[in-house]
């Protein structure tokens, strides 16, 4: 069965970083977030970033 594609899907709604809804976010609150997400990503070096 497909879904409705106007339907937002649930994992897009919630920020990765914080766990919060993103549309609770205030705008420095989603920059705070899409910085630790850019540090994260580049950052990564093992399963739990441990070397």
């Amino acid at each position: 069965m497909m879904t409705d594609p106007s339907e937002p899907k649930e994992e897009d709604d919630i920020c990765p970083m914080c766990k919060r809804p993103k549309d609770s976010h205030s705008n420095e609150e989603m920059l705070v977030c899409s910085k630790k997400m850019m540090e994260f990503e580049k950052n990564k070096t093992g399963g739990a970033g441990i070397e």
